[in-house]
């Protein structure tokens, strides 16, 4: 009895010495590893979707991307050149962005769609521009570490206040280090914008996007700084956004500025948005219906006079 308890402690312990391996009908150790059922595996770690963050802007104009989640929509600025808004689907985000410019507002303005990895750490997929007809353009991004901020604020992102306009009377907040001169910013039924601003002198054309909230076109002014322009209005009382000195082109983007303004007044009147330059561009209004009616008759019963004129000869 004594050699048969010998015989399976000896058993054991040469068992447990080989690491657990199994054993073949010889005796001799088998190298083969027991997999546990399917329904034992556990299920591949995904951490739920986190748009918030500093990311690259590699694929726009260079500089950083700030982006800021609100419930399902997705907010945010790259290159100080342009701003976006999305709706989010897990993981996928599909919206529309606007730019500074001038000439053909579609130049400046498309959608996209993007999908986060599962480590959000990358995400990757195309923006379109409305003037090349269904064109895609890569966007594939990277979150950005230290110094750049991990949760970037409503006021980086250019969260828009959706209940307040960016029309209106502003002075240029002296934090940004120029002069706090007088803005007035006016909107027409066609969604344009127009406004003029003194110190240095000057005027804004573009378009209004987003409710009212958003405004991408051009700025131009006195001092030779006119460029590329995008406003957001990100509170009650304050209208924030970037100008650039020329054209949206990497190269440029170290001439992008800052553009804080205060409110002053909720109302303002036209003849003050149109003190400089040209004011709103009549060729995009359309026709003037009560004045092409006028011209038609006028137009109808001039033929009608010449006809009856050659007529009588």
């Amino acid at each position: 009895m004594k050699a048969v308890v010998a015989t399976v402690f000896l058993f054991v312990a040469v068992a447990l010495a080989s690491g657990g391996n199994n054993f073949n009908g010889n005796g001799h150790a088998s190298n083969r590893v027991t997999q546990l059922p399917d329904h034992f595996q556990p299920d591949p770690v995904v951490n739920p979707a986190n748009w918030h963050g500093t990311w690259s802007a590699n694929n726009r104009y260079g500089g950083v991307m700030y982006a800021c989640p609100k419930g399902d929509y997705l907010y945010g600025v790259y290159s100080n050149a342009g701003f976006f808004i999305g709706q989010i689907t897990d993981r996928t985000v599909e919206g529309t962005w606007y730019e500074g410019g001038r000439g053909d507002r579609n130049d400046w303005q498309g959608s996209f769609r993007i999908e986060l990895s599962d480590d959000n750490q990358e995400f990757d997929g195309f923006y379109y521009r409305v003037t090349e007809d269904g064109a895609e353009r890569r966007w594939h991004e990277y979150r950005m570490g230290a110094p750049y901020p991990s949760n970037p604020s409503d006021w980086d992102c250019l969260v828009p206040s959706h209940d307040m306009p960016l029309t209106g009377q502003f002075y240029r907040d002296p934090s940004t280090g120029f002069h706090s001169g007088a803005y007035y910013i006016c909107k027409d039924e066609w969604e344009q914008i127009y406004g003029s601003f003194y110190e240095p002198e000057g005027y804004i054309e573009g378009w209004s996007v987003d409710r009212s909230s958003g405004f991408h076109g051009y700025r131009y002014d006195s001092n030779g700084l006119s460029g590329a322009y995008i406003l957001r209005a990100v509170s009650r009382d304050q209208v924030r956004g970037f100008y650039w000195r020329g054209r949206l082109a990497t190269q440029n983007i170290e001439t992008s500025t800052e553009e804080v303004l205060n409110r002053s007044a909720f109302t303002v009147a036209l003849n003050q948005c149109e003190a400089v330059g040209n004011g709103f561009l009549e060729r995009l209004r359309g026709p003037d219906r009560d004045n092409s009616s006028m011209l038609s008759a006028n137009l109808v019963g001039l033929l009608a006079i010449v006809a009856a004129f050659f007529a009588f000869f």
